[in-house]
């Protein structure tokens, strides 16, 4: 993914896929929905996800409460980023 996708779109992307092999007859379980996620998040996003990798078990996360934990995450950001005052040149 790259660094200015949102989450949005991350998991617009990976839903899509998702439901692709799954009309194929491949599901794809809670744990390894975490994992590809994860793995396709970019670099930015390695601290927030290392975070949640030692606080939860991978197992015992909910997907949809993955998601919805990095969104939060991604609006904290962005009104840090919104509220830093402009650096003149």
């Amino acid at each position: 993914m790259h660094e200015n996708d949102s989450i949005n779109d991350i998991v617009t992307r990976f839903t899509k896929i998702a439901n692709g092999h799954a009309s194929l007859g491949d599901t794809i379980d809670n744990d390894k929905k975490v994992r590809k996620v994860i793995h396709a998040l970019p670099p930015s996003w390695e601290v927030k996800t290392t975070t949640l990798k030692d606080l939860n078990d991978k197992e015992k996360m909910e997907f949809i409460g993955f998601i919805g934990n990095h969104k939060t995450h991604e609006m904290e950001r962005n009104a840090i980023k919104e509220m830093a005052p402009q650096k003149k040149k």
